[in-house]
């Protein structure tokens, strides 16, 4: 499955990180990725649309909703267990795509 292929079927609104030999190419939502919904960041998609999709992950990302301003780190890694309240945590989704 080519990169063009898997974008195809996914939404606007979702949020991506794509990986290219353990390098991340880019950030963000769809939209603003591929040139049928915003025009952004055309020429990265244009320059690997025919890659082929090595693997493909749902990865969630959670943090707490005043990081910034308790001076906490950004990203929760998985393997530590946060000592917060759920309420104070918020939570992304990124489909993660290595080529």
């Amino acid at each position: 499955m080519t990169l063009a292929d898997l974008l195809n079927t996914l939404e606007s609104a979702d949020m991506l990180r794509i990986i290219k030999g353990g390098e991340e190419m880019f950030v963000g939502y769809l939209a603003l990725f591929a040139p049928e919904v915003g025009h952004t960041n055309c020429k990265l998609y244009e320059q690997y649309k025919f890659d082929e999709v090595v693997k493909f992950r749902a990865v969630p990302e959670i943090t707490h909703r005043k990081w910034k301003e308790l001076n906490l780190m950004s990203p929760l890694r998985p393997d530590e267990t946060p000592d917060f309240k759920f309420q104070e945590l918020q939570m992304k989704l990124y489909y993660t795509i290595y080529l």
